[in-house]
């Protein structure tokens, strides 16, 4: 018995030394790393367990790997398993490397912009006055005085607008008040709330109308950042970094470098055509593939899942430049249109008041990848008449230097839209009909272009509309050295015949150009224009037409200012003669600063350049203003949802200032103002007497005084007991020295504008 139970010992303690010789059986060496076939040219420390292989997990995820898939290593849970399952590794005991093979699932999706739309900044508070002054004289002696005021006041993302205009003429007189409105833009929704004074949202269903009351909606089309239609996606997956190019017919459209992982790109808006396209892919290691298909991108095709709509109410508005407050009839107005897929788009519109009601249905398709059909159904009721009808189709076509048209609509004789007068006997065409052909790049001739439309009406004893059938052709060619030539000709063949030929002639040179036209009628024109984009200087523009036998000649000046334009106009006839002066410019507040600038069309911004005059301001690397007396300038022409650099010249400042950054970019909201301000540290020379506290003694020279920390400017004392500091700017720093004695002696230094550096100033240390 004894025996047996020795012989069971000792088998068991085999047995638990063979588990513990399995349980610790791991080697950690060093090893190179690479993955998917790519030397990533790093040394990473490998564990080999159970003939597994595990590497740190930071090293993947900072190669934009997701790690939460991998399973950790028992005692060391930030080292991940490369091998087994979908992941699998090799270790190459020739060149010490461990060689990962990962699917592209396991890395972080490449999301190459798809609507990178800007957030605009919150504008400033402020307001402006823009005013529009017109006084004309002729040789009748009919003079009149016209004005437009524009008043804005806005915060943030609301602004509130109100314009007036006044007349005093032989014809009329008076003040009337043309609009009042708040719009409250939401930038991250994409969306406008107007409240107030406006116009329905533009849309092929309906004609504008002006109302008073609510507007609410989307507005893609104002923004140039947001692409709203049909763009081509590229997707696919790169196991290692790669290049992807789009080539459309031929030429390259777009590129783009991706990570390993899935991609999906959005290629930008500069694509508006239509043809046969490729994607290549090209990867570091030089291996190519490619893929073709068809594609079509154009701006009457929403993206696919997106939708535009606008809701409208209030009371309509009629005589709108003349009356200040006809409003009549209260109305709704309902817009929505989606796009399915991204070659479907469906839209539909519904308008309501008590006299007239209309609803349309629309329906974008596009066909293969080079046609286009747009069809229109609409449908009117009024309290006159039954249901009337409107019908539109129309094709186009482009594939690269070739586009084609062709439209027609139909419209039943009592069909009538919302906003249009019951009692009035004007009815629209019978039939409208549109066909276009244009060529691009010709040899010889350079572009071509052929049109034709068509209008016949009804005839009754109300309506007297003449038909028409124009037809017209013409081409250009541009030359490299600025000159372009141009012949057209055209025939309207309808109830009122006529036909002839326009001859042009252009020379471009600087900003000047000369242009001249001649026609089949006997006349002609010959203009010379300077023309430039700058805010401050002279256009201008003169020159003689030749027309019914009579020569006229007209001149034509504006001087740009800071403060407003002022053009000059002329003609002088031989018989008769009209001249206009007019000037247009703005008063704006902003940022506690009025000043009489511009006028504010778009976005502006009030720059300032700490207070330094006649500093050149940019707008984009290009000149835009001079900082005036008191060092700030305004800035025009931001147009809103575009990403500017607003900077200034750094060269024309003292090299001792001290620049924080010398650039802004901004992205704007419409007719809003933005404060930037560059802050310019004029750098100061201070001469200290340190002295140890209580006791007033000197230090020695050559202790060393440190500003702000020990990495700091180091300062040793002069034999004086003095130390000059140079380039500081106003704020408070701290001093520290350090003595022989290995004591530690701190002080406050605060310098302001103010400072001088003539005065010697004595600074008590405390010591420790």
């Amino acid at each position: 018995m004894r025996t047996n139970t020795k012989v069971l010992l000792l088998i068991n303690f085999f047995i638990s030394l063979n588990v513990t010789a399995v349980e610790i059986k791991s080697e950690e060496r060093i090893a190179n790393l690479w993955i998917n076939g790519l030397d990533h040219a790093i040394d990473v420390d490998l564990i080999q367990k159970d003939d597994q292989y595990y590497i740190d997990c930071n090293i993947l995820k900072e190669r934009n790997i997701d790690v939460i898939g991998f399973v950790k290593l028992t005692n060391k849970d930030n080292y991940c398993l490369v091998s087994g399952g979908e992941v699998n590794s090799v270790f190459d005991e020739a060149s010490q490397s461990i060689k990962i093979d990962i699917p592209t699932k396991y890395f972080a999706q490449n999301a190459g912009g798809i609507n990178n739309s800007l957030t605009p900044e919150k504008a400033s508070f402020g307001g402006f006055i823009n005013y529009d002054f017109l006084y004309t004289t002729n040789s009748d002696h009919d003079d009149g005085f016209n004005s437009l005021v524009d008043l804005g006041v806005f915060k943030d993302y609301w602004i509130l607008k109100n314009s007036l205009i006044h007349r005093n003429s032989s014809e009329e007189d008076g003040v009337v008040r043309l609009s009042s409105s708040l719009d409250i833009d939401f930038p991250e929704k994409m969306t406008r709330l107007t409240l107030g004074d406006t116009t329905t949202a533009s849309n092929p269903l309906i004609n504008s109308l002006r109302f008073a009351g609510l507007s609410w909606g989307t507005n893609y089309t104002e923004r140039p950042d947001f692409i709203y239609w049909n763009l081509p996606v590229l997707q696919g997956s790169a196991r290692i970094p790669s290049t992807v190019d789009l080539y459309i017919n031929g030429t390259k459209i777009y590129s783009e470098r991706v990570s390993p992982g899935d991609y999906a790109l959005q290629t930008g808006a500069q694509i508006q055509q239509a043809g046969n396209a490729q994607i290549v892919v090209e990867d570091v290691l030089g291996n190519r593939s490619v893929q073709n298909f068809p594609i079509m991108v154009t701006n009457r095709l929403l993206r696919s899942g997106l939708s535009e709509y606008n809701v409208a109410l209030g009371k309509l508005r009629y005589n709108y430049s003349t009356d200040s407050g006809d409003y009549r009839d209260f109305f709704a107005n309902t817009y929505y249109r989606r796009g399915l897929s991204n070659s479907t788009t469906l839209g539909t519109n519904l308008s309501y008041s008590q006299d007239i009601q209309n609803v349309g249905f629309t329906w974008t398709q596009g066909v293969s990848n080079y046609l286009v059909l747009d069809s229109v159904i609409l449908a009117s009721h009024d309290a006159t008449h039954d249901m009337n009808y409107s019908y539109g189709l129309s094709a186009s076509k482009d594939f690269g230097r070739v586009s084609l048209g062709l439209s027609t609509k139909y419209n039943d004789q009592d069909f009538i839209f919302l906003g249009d007068e019951l009692e009035s006997t004007f009815t629209y065409p019978k039939f409208e009909n549109l066909a276009y052909v244009g060529i691009s790049n010709l040899p010889y001739i350079g572009n071509f272009n052929i049109n034709y439309a068509e209008q016949r009406h009804y005839k009754n004893t109300q309506n007297n509309s003449a038909d028409q059938k124009l037809i017209t052709v013409g081409f250009n060619r541009s030359f490299r050295n600025g000159f372009t030539f141009g012949l057209s000709y055209f025939n309207n063949f309808g109830d009122n015949k006529d036909s002839g030929g326009i001859l042009s002639l252009s020379y471009n040179f600087d900003d000047k150009s000369v242009y001249f036209s001649a026609s089949a009628d006997k006349s002609a024109n010959l203009q010379f224009v300077k023309n430039d984009s700058s805010q401050v200087g002279v256009d201008y523009n003169f020159g003689a037409d030749y027309r019914d036998s009579e020569t006229v000649l007209n001149a034509n000046a504006t001087v740009k200012t800071n403060i407003g334009d002022l053009n000059l106009y002329h003609i002088q006839g031989e018989h008769s003669s009209d001249s206009q002066v007019n000037y247009k410019g703005a008063m704006v507040f902003l940022d506690g600063k009025f000043s009489l600038t511009k006028r504010v069309d778009n976005a502006f911004a009030l720059v300032k350049v700490g207070d330094y005059k006649d500093i050149d301001v940019l707008r984009s690397l290009t000149y835009a203003n001079k900082t005036n007396s008191k060092g700030y300038a305004f800035v025009h022409e931001i147009i809103p949802y575009v990403k500017y650099d607003i900077s200034f010249d750094v060269d024309q400042l003292p090299i001792e200032d001290k620049i924080p950054y010398s650039s802004k970019q901004i992205a704007t909201l419409n007719q809003r103002g933005y404060t930037i301000d560059f802050p310019i540290y004029h750098a100061k020379q201070v001469t200290i007497r340190p002295l140890v506290g209580q006791s007033n003694q000197a230090f020695l020279a050559g202790s060393e005084l440190y500003i702000n920390n020990e990495e700091g400017e180091l300062y040793p004392v002069g034999s004086d007991g003095t130390i000059t500091l140079y380039g500081l700017v106003p704020k408070t720093y701290t001093l520290q020295i350090k003595t022989a004695d290995s004591k530690t002696c701190n002080a406050e230094l605060v310098v302001t504008e103010a400072q001088t550096s003539e005065d010697v100033r004595t600074i008590i240390f405390e010591c420790q």
